[in-house]
């Protein structure tokens, strides 16, 4: 009778851990991608930049701004804001990783259409933010 309580209770006790670490392994991914955002919104449009010609949105920063339009600023055939926190949360998990699924990104104007992995999106995000820490360390590019 004792027996069968006592492995309740570490059954009971092993359930809550298990609760836990789940609990704890979303705010991690939440942190992340937090991080993730912010790196991103310091890198793009960047206004004390915008006298400096070696500094404009081209390259790996333009392509970073399309990517952050189709994250965030995403809308319907009428218009309207599409507002999909998954799918926020499954491009920046994807992102992250550096799959290899291809995305189309599109200028605002519609002029300009780029079909880029998010590999070839984070190696970009990776060499912008480099130039940009670069840039802050040592005022030169």
């Amino acid at each position: 009778m004792i027996g069968a309580r006592f492995y309740a209770q570490i059954d009971n006790s092993h359930v809550r851990g298990d609760n836990l670490e789940n609990e704890l392994t979303k705010e991690l991914d939440c942190d992340r991608l937090f991080r993730l955002i912010c790196k991103l919104d310091a890198l793009l449009e960047r206004p004390e930049h915008s006298i400096n010609h070696a500094w404009s949105e081209t390259g790996d920063r333009y392509i970073l701004k399309l990517f952050r339009d189709f994250i965030f600023h995403s809308v319907g055939f009428d218009g309207e804001p599409i507002l999909d926190i998954a799918h926020i949360v499954q491009c920046l998990n994807k992102f992250d990783a550096g799959s290899h699924d291809k995305i189309c990104l599109t200028s605002r104007d519609e002029q300009n259409v780029m079909i880029v992995s998010y590999s070839e999106l984070h190696q970009a995000f990776e060499r912008a933010f480099t130039e940009l820490t670069n840039y802050a360390s040592t005022g030169s590019t």
